[in-house]
Order: C-alpha cells, then structure tokens, then sequence
C-alpha cells in the first residue's frame, strides 16, 4: 500500500475537516480535495471516520513522543510544565487546520474515537502524575491529589485552541508565545509549594 497517497488523503481530509467540520464533510470532497477518486479514498481508509482518527492518532503520537522525553530529562517541573505547553502552541502553528479540527471536538462523536481519546487522556494524565509526583518528592510543590492536577492541567491545555480559534481575527503577533508563558505560569503557581 502507497504510504505517501494514505498521507495526502490524510492531509486532504484534515484541510475539509477544518474548513467545513467533520459532519459537514463528504468522502466525495476529501477525495477533490486530495485529486484523487472517491474509490480511492476507500482503498486506504473505510471511512470518513477512520481518516479523523488517523489524523488524531498522528496527532497522539507525537505528543505522546515528546512527553516521553521530558519526562526522561533533567529539567524542572516548570520547565518541563512550560515545555508541554511550548509544544503543543508549536504543532498548532505548523498545523492550524489541526487546531480547528481538534478545538471542534470532532473525534469525541465518534464511539472508536472516544475509547482512542480516553487511553490519550489516561496516559498523558499517568505522566502528568508522575511529573507532579517528583516534584512533591524534591519539595517543590505541595501535597495533593496528583491526578486530579493532572486531570486539570490537561483542561487548561484546551485553553490554546479555544483562544486562538475564538480570537483568530485579533490576535497580536506574539499571542501564542504570550499564552504559552502565561499558561505555563498559570500551572504553575496552581501546584508550587508555597515558600516558607
């Protein structure tokens, strides 16, 4: 099978999905979109739903990649926390199609989807804990509940594609660096110890 045509159905679809929200979208117009035949859309994908996925899936891995290696380094938790963040503002500048199409919400219509988000969610929540673990162990950062401060930070994390797709015609040129600085101050100073 033609991994470089599976990738340009991929990308043609991310650009529909973006411009006319998953249930607007046709296999018809992802395949125009792509310059292909809509047959041929079927030879590499059953369905609309299984490109979303794929696009959230590629989306997935490489999170779950650059999560995995700051967890592994020697940075700080608000370095690391400040990291995260950087990089998640990073992939929605390459990519704002996948900002529009993640801030929809279009994967949690889909019952294979929603399994795909919630193991996602579990592992990001899992690394987040054990970031905020180390941090309580150096005494850094107050005791708590790590997973419900996990669960938390992850919900600011929707705070980037809900302000730049909310503000999209008035955004100063430094926006997404600014969110970045401030979210990662923001989480922050939710979970440091204070000082005695």
């Amino acid at each position: 099978m033609d991994d470089n045509k599976k990738d340009q159905i991929r990308k043609a679809a991310l650009v529909v999905f973006a411009r006319r929200g998953f249930h607007s979208t046709t296999v018809a117009e992802i395949a125009q979109e792509a310059g292909t035949a809509k047959g041929t859309i079927y030879l590499y994908y059953s369905s609309k739903e299984e490109i979303l996925i794929a696009i959230f899936r590629r989306y997935i891995d490489g999170m779950l990649d650059f999560v995995d290696g700051l967890l592994d380094s020697a940075l700080s938790v608000p370095e690391i926390l400040a990291g995260f963040v950087k990089k998640q503002i990073d992939m929605f500048r390459e990519e704002p199609d996948l900002m529009r199409v993640l801030s929809r919400r279009s994967l949690l219509a889909l019952s294979d989807g929603d399994e795909r988000m919630l193991e996602f969610q579990r592992y990001l929540i899992d690394r987040i804990a054990t970031l905020l673990e180390r941090g309580e162990k150096m005494g850094e950062m107050r005791a708590f509940d790590v997973r419900i401060a996990a669960c938390a930070m992850l919900a600011l994390q929707d705070t980037i594609p809900l302000y730049v797709t909310a503000y999209a015609d008035d955004l100063p040129k430094d926006a997404l660096a600014r969110v970045t600085q401030q979210l990662a101050q923001f989480m922050w100073a939710s979970v440091r110890k204070e000082p005695a």
